[in-house]
């Protein structure tokens, strides 16, 4: 639920983003969604893309802020990474047009706009390239690359945004589950 016009402004753009892709979505539709003139709509943002720019912003800091928390509540490095899978696909799924948008519309903004993103996602890689780190330390995880690992966790958990059905088979959170106990028994030292 939308605090402010702003976040309504951001929300419908999100749901559009979603639907219909950014460069098919232009400020007009997103003004009409919102019920707004095409040029009150400025009076809130500046651009399309500095609207693209801080959804994907807000989404990413938002899931390194959720990774800090779930890994200070953790003890174990084992308990750490299953932690943040299954908070991962907690996210992913729990906010999928959001996730969409980011994985998927993101790279539409320019260069150094998209830098930013980067960035922001270099961070949030690191933090599961630490757990795994620790990991490897502690001797819960083999330890062949942690960084290639936390990639193959996360690009197959992004993943999940595109195939993902809310009446599908399994719920969210048997898939959760299941991506857990898959990767979880791949880098376990047993």
């Amino acid at each position: 639920m939308a605090t402010n016009k702003y976040d309504e402004i951001a929300q419908a753009a999100i749901t559009l983003f979603n639907r219909k892709g950014y460069h098919a979505t232009s400020v007009q539709d997103i003004a009409d969604e919102v019920g707004l003139q095409k040029g009150s709509l400025y009076h809130y943002i500046n651009s399309k893309e500095e609207l693209l720019l801080e959804i994907a912003t807000k989404s990413i800091n938002g899931f390194c802020r959720d990774l800090e928390a779930v890994c200070e509540q953790a003890s174990s490095a084992q308990e750490k990474l299953e932690r943040a899978i299954l908070h991962h696909f907690d996210i992913v799924i729990g906010h999928l047009e959001m996730t969409t948008v980011l994985l998927r519309e993101a790279f539409f903004l320019s260069d150094d706009q998209h830098q930013l993103i980067k960035d922001a996602n270099d961070r949030y890689l690191n933090l599961w390239v630490q757990i795994i780190r620790e990991g490897v330390a502690t001797r819960e995880f083999r330890g062949e690359d942690p960084r290639l690992t936390a990639l193959s966790i996360l690009g197959s958990c992004n993943w999940v945004y595109r195939w993902y059905k809310a009446d599908g088979k399994k719920s969210p959170q048997e898939i959760a589950r299941y991506f857990c106990d898959l990767h979880l028994r791949g880098i376990l030292n047993r």
